[in-house]
This record gives C-alpha cells, sequence and structure tokens, in this order.
C-alpha cells in the first residue's frame, strides 16, 4: 500500500496544495511551523479518524474557512482508492471513499499508517490514558468492531455516572439504584469485549516488541507489557472477568454514588511497561526510553504486515530523527529498508540518515518550493 497522491484545500496552513508521492522514500524538509507535520498528520487523519496532535476536526480548518477537504488516492495491489474527508466548522463532516459515501471506520478499515512522533515518549513516561489509548488504536484496526464498542462503552459511561450523581444528589444512594442495574449489565458487556481485545492486542505485540527493542538498543532488557486492569483478577483468572466485572461493579456500587463516577472498568485500566523487570515509567534512562518506545512502533509495523490484507502499512516518521542519536537514527533506518512506503518530515535534512533521502519536497510556508530552494535546510 503506498500514497499516490495527496491534496489539501484549506486544512491548516494550506490554501491548497496537491503533492504526487512515489513508492520507497519521502522527505519532507522546512523550518518549524512551515506545515511538514501538517501533510502527513492529513493521511493520519484519515487512516486513524482524528488527529494525532488535536481532538476537534474543526480545528483543522485554516483559518478564514468554513470548509476544509482532504483528498488521497491510496494504490494497493494496482488498485486506487480516493479517499475525501470533508471537514466543517457548523455542520457534520463528510467521507467518501470512491465516490460513494463513508464513514471514519471505513477509511480505518481501508487505510494502514503506522505514525512515529515526538509526542509518543509520552505512551511511556505519560498518563494510563495514553496507554489505553495507544493499545485501542492498534485493537481498533485489528478488530474493527471494538471501534463501536469503545465508543458505545463511553456513551454507557458517562450514562451510568449521570445517574451516579443524580442519586447522590437527590440522597437516594440507599433507595432505587435498580436503574443502575441496565447500566451495569451494559457496562459489564462492553467492558468484556474490549479488556478481551486488549489482551489479544497485547499477546500479538508482545514478541515482536522483545525483539525490535534488542535491534534498537543492541541489548536485551526484557522489555514486558501487560494489562494492569481495575477490576481485582489475577491474570490466571482473566477469562472470569465479565463475571468478576459484575460482582465488583455491584459491591462498589454506594462508593460510586458518593463519588459521582464509576471507579471500575477499561476506562481505568494501564498496560504496564517495563524493563528488567522495573516500571519504565521511573526507572528508564532516556536512551532506553526511546527505544522503547521506538520498539512498540515497529511491533505495531510488524502485527499489521502479518494480520493485514493490505499489505505493508505506510510509515510515517514525524521529526523524530531530531530525537534520536546517530545510532539509533541508523538502526531505525535499517529497520524500515524493506517498507513499501516511507514519509519522513525533518526540519533539518542532515538529521535525515543518507539512505533515506533519496526523494526529497521542501515545505516553506503551506507551499511546495522548487528543489533549488534547499540550500540552507
Amino acid at each position: 500500500m503506498f500514497l499516490q497522491r495527496l491534496g489539501l484545500r484549506d486544512y491548516r496552513n494550506y490554501r491548497e496544495v496537491d503533492v504526487t508521492l512515489e513508492r520507497g522514500v519521502t522527505v519532507f524538509v522546512g523550518r518549524n511551523g512551515q506545515g511538514k507535520t501538517n501533510l502527513v498528520e492529513a493521511l493520519y487523519l484519515l487512516a486513524a479518524g482524528r488527529s494525532h496532535r488535536i481532538n476537534s476536526t474543526a480545528s483543522l480548518i485554516r483559518k478564514d474557512a468554513d470548509t476544509g477537504v482532504v483528498r488521497a488516492t491510496i494504490v494497493e495491489h494496482d488498485r486506487a482508492l480516493l479517499c475525501e474527508w470533508e471537514l466543517n466548522r457548523s455542520t457534520p463532516d463528510r467521507i467518501q471513499m470512491s465516490g460513494n459515501p463513508g464513514k471514519a471506520a471505513d477509511l480505518a478499515r481501508a487505510l494502514s499508517v503506522v505514525m512515529f512522533a515526538p509526542e509518543d515518549i509520552s505512551v511511556v513516561r505519560g498518563d494510563p490514558a495514553l496507554r489505553r489509548t495507544h493499545v485501542d488504536d492498534i485493537s481498533g484496526w485489528l478488530f474493527p468492531r471494538i471501534r463501536g464498542s469503545l465508543a458505545d462503552y463511553e456513551r454507557t459511561l458517562k450514562q451510568r455516572n449521570s445517574l451516579l450523581k443524580s442519586l447522590r444528589s437527590h440522597g437516594r444512594a440507599a433507595r432505587d439504584t435498580s436503574t443502575l442495574d441496565v447500566w451495569d449489565d451494559k457496562l459489564v458487556a462492553l467492558g468484556s469485549d474490549i479488556f478481551a481485545a486488549r489482551l489479544a492486542t497485547l499477546a500479538l505485540l508482545k514478541p515482536h516488541v522483545s525483539e525490535r527493542y534488542r535491534s534498537i538498543a543492541g541489548a536485551d532488557h526484557q522489555p514486558q507489557l501487560s494489562l494492569t486492569p481495575s477490576v481485582d483478577i489475577a491474570p490466571e483468572n482473566f477469562a472470569d472477568y465479565p463475571t468478576a466485572f459484575a460482582e465488583q461493579l455491584s459491591a462498589t456500587r454506594l462508593l460510586d454514588i458518593e463519588r459521582g463516577q464509576t471507579g471500575l472498568g477499561p476506562h481505568r485500566d494501564d498496560v504496564a511497561l517495563s524493563l528488567n523487570d522495573l516500571p519504565a515509567k521511573g526507572f528508564a534512562s532516556h536512551g532506553e526510553t526511546w527505544s522503547l518506545v521506538l520498539a512498540l512502533r515497529l511491533a505495531e509495523l510488524d502485527v499489521k504486515r502479518r494480520e493485514g490484507p493490505t499489505g505493508d502499512p505506510i510509515v510515517i516518521l514525524d521529526d523524530v530523527f531530531a530525537e534520536l542519536d546517530a545510532g539509533r537514527r541508523e538502526l531505525l533506518s535499517q529497520s524500515l529498508d524493506d517498507v513499501e512506503q516511507v514519509l519522513i518530515t525533518a526540519a533539518v535534512h542532515d538529521d535525515v540518515p543518507a539512505p533515506m533521502s533519496a526523494h526529497l519536497i521542501i515545505i516553506s510556508d503551506g507551499a511546495i518550493m522548487p528543489p533549488n530552494e534547499s540550500t540552507n535546510l
């Protein structure tokens, strides 16, 4: 799979741009703030259903415009697919696939993208929500129905929390809580699906993370990743998760009413990342942390290559080389040597290893510049 053409209109700082791309490596070079990341962000939007930087699609529309457009031609096995996303400030967005109406989930099933970005370091060092999102993004690609389960779970959780707050404010904690039974049953059913999908996803990732970490770090620090549920259940009993979740949700009902929020469930789970049996978040050095981040993304690439029907995912490296030392740059470059298409952004051309600099596109102030204007980059 590769991106053959990308067109933007009134997107971020682009009034209009249309760029034709090739298989292999393409490097977008330009100073900070010129629009390099905006280009690859637009492709990621199509594949993931959201930006990797912000949640609102309306914020992606160029200032003073009411509508923006992202249009991409993807080629898979010599078959071209036209993907279009119309972003609107005041009306619902519109999505089309080869001229037919579609949804973000349709695009996600059709496109396979793996994105490396400096923000990825927060997967190791940040809050549990970031690790949950990381795993859920991969789960949603591997098991498309889980996208619906995640959305339904969030809606059910909001409804349950709203009812909890109502019971608290009206002093009905000791009386009529039967309405909670409906939301509890839905929460358990949806939460159990999500829990199972996360377990399956981590099982696929684990062996690749270990192998990729060794290749990047040049050492075996025994990287481990495991699901840490908020439901009190031992790993050997994970098959009984639905029962344990239901029982503990019932047992903590009065406490939930007092707090006005649901204290158990996939929304409170974490993914434990460790090196040498120590938590990576508190004990890993900067270099070890980046090796683990790269291993996680490369493992995602391996899994998508093996499990997906579309061949190689499109790999995006958004200003990653600036964060790495020379050794890790070279190792990352070698790891991606046989990928069908790699898109790289860089503020400084010299940050990109020479073998990955064949096709160069210069970006300046939301426009593509002639190659002869690259002298200072």
